[in-house]
């Protein structure tokens, strides 16, 4: 049993790095050749500034975060770890500042609310898993830089709708702009609810034996 909760944990860790490193080389670092976003501006003062400190935090944040979970690697090189988590943190607060102002002028109207409240959730998250680590709670400070990870990876997982059609689920849905929505609001908050009842809800659910 052991045995094959590891495997499923590499190949979990796994598919979340592979993912993380093709959204990296296929959608960030042409920004970081010259390639600009016109949508957003075509000068980097004209919003162009918050799209390369939206990009240079989550490539910090996106790398970075396996890193936080890797017990292994924790334990061994501690410093490391604490240094990395700083980087961490510092890349979701420059994200995270950043994509408060993207979210307002995203092309996918509909998806402003969810981008946005999306954003919240990434910067309180990770502020608590700093406040909780600072209180010497490891339990609460995992919780919360699981939940702050998830938001990083929301921000990827709704860039790759077609890679990962919801079609299946919800059936074709042919108006672009509301199949981003539907993507958009289900990769932003679905895992982090699901994170919320494996972390909290189930645990709280068993019996404590010494009441």
């Amino acid at each position: 049993m052991l045995v094959l909760q590891r495997s499923l944990l590499i190949l979990f860790w796994a598919f979340i790095i592979s993912l993380s490193l093709w959204f990296f080389f296929d959608n960030i670092i042409m920004i970081f050749f010259g390639y600009r976003i016109f949508i957003f501006g075509d000068s980097f003062f004209n919003n162009q500034v918050w799209v390369v400190m939206h990009l240079v935090g989550g490539t910090f944040a996106l790398l970075l975060g396996p890193m936080q979970f890797w017990k292994g690697f924790r334990n061994r090189f501690l410093k490391f770890h604490r240094a990395s988590g700083k980087l961490y943190m510092i890349g979701v607060l420059l994200a995270g500042v950043s994509a408060l102002r993207l979210s307002l002028i995203s092309y996918c109207v509909p998806c402003r609310i969810s981008l946005f409240i999306l954003t919240i959730l990434a910067l309180l998250s990770t502020w608590f898993a700093w406040k909780t680590i600072k209180a010497k709670n490891v339990k609460a400070h995992r919780q919360f830089m699981i939940r702050s990870y998830i938001c990083v990876l929301a921000f990827v997982m709704v860039r790759v709708d077609n890679v990962i059609p919801l079609g299946f689920m919800f059936g074709q849905i042919e108006d672009p702009i509301f199949n981003r929505t539907v993507n958009e609001y289900f990769f932003s908050f679905v895992p982090l609810l699901v994170a919320e009842i494996l972390m909290v809800w189930i645990p709280n659910s068993k019996s404590n034996k010494s009441v």
